[in-house]
This record gives C-alpha cells, sequence and structure tokens, in this order.
C-alpha cells in the first residue's frame, strides 16, 4: 500500500511539474545571456531577461532630437552606478563590529542589518548597470542611424553628451570619485582657508 502511493504522489508530482514549468525553446542561431540569481528572492535587481528580438512597427519614425533626453538619462544613470560603487567598496571595508553591536545600522523606522545593506548596494549596482546596458544599446542601435546631414546637425547635441558616456563607461566609479573631488574637495578647501582668515584676524586683534 505505501509503495502504491509512493507511485501515484509521484506521478501526480510529474503531472503537476509537465504542466507548470515552462519548455526551453531556442531558435536557430539565436544566442541567449541568461543571468543565474541562484533562486534567491532577495536579489530583486536580477530580473526576468528580456526578449532576444523586438518586433517593431516599420512605420514608426525615429526622431533623432529624441535622443537626447535618452543619453541624458544614460550620462546620469552611469554617474549613479559610479557612485554606488564607490559606496559600496567604501561599506565593504567597514567591519561590522566596530560600528554596530547589534549588527545593524539607522534607527527610528529605518533598522537595517548590515549584510543585508551590503547585498542591497550589489543589488543597486546591478540594477543601475542593466539600465545604462540597455540605455546603451538602444542609442547606439541601427534604427537610429540615419545619413543625413540635417539629422547629423540634430545629433550634435546627442554626440557631446555620449562623448561624455564614453568617457564615464571606461570607469564609472573613477569618473564619480573624480567629481565628488571636484565638488567637495572645493568645498573643503573653501572652508579650511575661511576658517584660516578667521583665526588670522582673531590673532591679530589680540596684538
Amino acid at each position: 500500500m505505501a509503495d502504491t502511493r509512493k507511485k501515484m504522489a509521484g506521478k501526480v508530482a510529474k503531472r503537476h511539474l509537465q504542466k507548470t514549468a515552462a519548455p526551453m525553446s531556442k531558435v536557430a542561431g539565436e544566442v541567449r545571456f541568461i543571468k543565474d540569481r541562484g533562486g534567491d528572492e532577495k536579489n530583486w535587481a536580477y530580473a526576468d531577461t528580456g526578449p532576444s528580438e523586438r518586433k517593431m512597427n516599420v512605420s514608426f519614425e525615429f526622431k533623432p532630437h529624441k535622443l537626447k533626453p535618452l543619453a541624458r538619462t544614460l550620462r546620469s544613470a552611469l554617474m549613479a552606478l559610479g557612485h554606488t560603487q564607490s559606496a559600496y567598496h567604501e561599506f565593504a571595508k567597514i567591519k561590522s563590529a566596530i560600528v554596530s553591536p547589534d549588527g545593524n545600522l539607522g534607527g527610528k523606522g529605518y533598522i537595517q542589518e548590515i549584510r543585508a545593506m551590503r547585498r542591497q548596494f550589489m543589488n543597486c549596482s546591478e540594477a543601475l548597470s542593466a539600465l545604462t546596458d540597455t540605455l546603451y544599446d538602444e542609442i547606439n542601435a541601427p534604427h537610429w542611424s540615419m545619413e543625413n546631414p540635417v539629422v547629423d546637425r540634430q545629433r550634435d547635441d546627442v554626440k557631446d553628451i555620449m562623448d561624455d558616456v564614453e568617457e564615464i563607461r571606461d570607469n564609472p566609479e573613477a569618473a564619480a570619485e573624480e567629481s565628488e573631488e571636484e565638488q567637495f574637495g572645493k568645498q573643503a578647501r573653501r572652508k579650511t582657508a575661511s576658517v584660516s582668515r578667521v583665526l588670522n584676524r582673531a590673532n591679530g586683534s589680540m596684538k
């Protein structure tokens, strides 16, 4: 009796798996790039892979001046990726034992486990990486390429932005750190100079 029940349970499970599991179909010549998420729902940035081919309306008119907001979005997202990677590497160096007695950070409703925060940084980095790759591929897609002098003039401003994009793509983290140094380094030097002037005036008045 026990053996019979096991066989019946096995058959039911097999039928269920056949119904629910989506069969892998592959078109000749098709290449798929699939990232392994390891079945961990906490890795929310590793979204399901999209289609390998787009079916677009051939009558759709691609207007070159519409590329500018896409290019600006890409540049901003790349800088965000660089800052996120920089923040992650700095945060990863911190040993939780020297900054937290309970392995958590935050308070008043914003409390997170340190190891979970490291994972969140990784998720943010992966999500931004996927977004920037998609935007870059779209902007450089053949359907935006049009041999026309007027079109080329319209795309000059886009080309300027894309020059920035190419520089940032080489090393987003280095670009972000350079930007931080330019912004905050100057502010720090100005504050130091201001403090020095105050101290000099104070010393002068005491003489």
